[in-house]
């Protein structure tokens, strides 16, 4: 029964491990490791000629001796022995290969050739790789790590929301997975697609903007040659209201040159890519950061009216660094509603501002309920599209304020977002929580935030 390739990577029944080590240590032992160690429930087949049992698992000298159905397989043996773990793979039934090894087009020459002959064996036998050079995948709800990613060497709690990411950097993608899972945001399917001699970035996103179980789709790119790939990837994510976060380098010549030595790609024209973007209502980040920032908030699951951010703040210098940055880029800082701020108004010292941004002052230290009495207030105005609180410091009755901001949080459907400097961070823990949304420099936030009101507005008119 043939498989798709996303049920090959993601929910195989059963995953083979093709020069399997006994040391959970090394690369070549990690993923039995973890997949023995993080639940995965289906068939797992070490292939080790030189042992009768692998970490536990009894082993087999090849593929063709092991039990099936095997639907992936992890190669883990040197390049030049990667061919022919292909061809067994692909003898047994194996419908799909992730290949750890480097030594190929990344490094020219022979390297060039063997990548040459994995991409004759994928077209000949119909088998689909993932790699090579590449760290690997993982999958939360089928409990699929077929990976070395030094990610999973302790146990850790792992959030699980439906965002899926497709990195070519096995870098680049865990450190990007790292710091969501620090900021309370889970990554469902993760995959490293490495040189990308077969499966590449742009694929895996069309496949991901099909998904029931995925809602936010995340991607870095260094190969740009598969730019129609690419635009039939973000054209179902429009279609389907999925928000499409890009990330690519090689923007300029030297970081062209790198890329090139990374994994052997070609990063083409940044002006085609960027009309790809504008074109599909993608949306480019310039950064590892900013890519979690948009994440965060997008997982609230909450989209903009229009681009209008009420600041709500107990600091007027904070104030206006927030509003120079929400102005500058692109959001509208208006007025509250004449009938908001006559309400207000009584709540604050008369040295405190009502307009908007609206300035709590250190009145907020001694009563933080304040806090909660005027959020109630500002989130019903229907001159605000989005809100973003802004504090700073106030370890001492952080916990006050927290339950005020998330209880105003669940009166809005409306975009919500805090950012917290100054802090141990125990504050935007509390928030992360409770999903809201919480950045510690308020800058990061209101970034975030003009994203998802243009996705928003572009959403609408799609």
């Amino acid at each position: 029964m043939s498989i798709t390739l996303e049920e090959a990577i993601f929910r195989p029944r059963g995953i083979a491990i093709i020069g399997a080590s006994n040391d959970p240590a090394k690369l070549s032992g990690r993923p039995l490791d973890y997949l023995l160690r993080l639940g995965f429930a289906g068939t797992i087949v070490p292939v080790n000629p030189k042992r009768a049992e692998v970490q536990g698992v009894r082993s087999y000298a090849s593929l063709a001796d092991a039990p099936g159905p095997v639907d992936l397989a992890i190669v883990v043996v040197p390049s030049h022995s990667v061919a022919q773990a292909l061809r067994d793979s692909a003898a047994a039934g194996v419908s799909a290969a992730i290949i750890f090894a480097s030594g190929f087009a990344e490094m020219g020459g022979d390297g060039t050739a063997l990548q040459a002959e994995i991409k004759e064996i994928c077209r000949s036998t119909g088998l689909r790789v993932i790699g090579p050079n590449c760290l690997g995948t993982f999958a939360l709800p089928s409990r699929t790590f077929a990976t070395f990613s030094s990610a999973f060497d302790e146990q850790m709690d792992m959030p699980d929301d439906p965002i899926a990411l497709a990195s070519q950097s096995g870098a680049v993608g865990t450190f990007m997975f790292a710091s969501m899972v620090a900021a309370g945001v889970g990554v469902r399917y993760y995959a490293n697609t490495g040189n990308e001699a077969d499966v590449c970035v742009a694929e895996l996103l069309g496949r991901f903007a099909h998904a029931d179980d995925v809602s936010i789709l995340m991607g870095y790119l260094e190969d740009a040659t598969r730019l129609p790939m690419l635009a039939e990837a973000a054209d179902a994510a429009r279609q389907r209201g999925k928000p499409l976060l890009l990330l690519k380098s090689g923007a300029t010549a030297e970081g062209a040159r790198a890329v090139g030595l990374h994994t052997g790609s070609q990063p083409g024209s940044d002006a085609e890519f960027n009309a790809l973007v504008e074109r599909y209502g993608a949306i480019r980040v310039e950064s590892m950061e900013a890519a979690t920032d948009a994440a965060m908030l997008f997982r609230q699951g909450r989209r903009a009216a229009g681009h209008r951010i009420a600041i709500i703040t107990s600091s007027g210098g904070a104030s206006a660094l927030t509003t120079d940055a929400a102005v500058l880029g692109g959001l509208s800082v208006n007025a509250l509603s004449p009938s908001v701020q006559d309400v207000i108004r009584p709540m604050l010292p008369a040295y405190g501002s009502v307009a908007n941004p609206v300035d709590l002052t250190g009145a907020l230290l001694t009563d933080p309920s304040l806090i909660r009495r005027v959020l109630d207030q500002v989130v019903v105005d229907n001159e605000v599209d989005m809100i973003l609180v802004v504090l700073g410091n106030a370890d001492r009755g952080g916990e006050a304020l927290v339950e005020g901001i998330a209880a105003a949080c669940e009166t809005t459907h409306k975009p919500f977002a805090v950012a917290w400097s100054g802090s141990t961070g125990r504050p935007r823990q509390w928030l992360q929580q409770r999903r809201i949304p919480t950045y510690a420099e308020p800058v990061r936030a209101v970034r975030a935030l003009k994203r998802l009101a243009d996705f928003s507005l572009n959403s609408r008119k799609a």
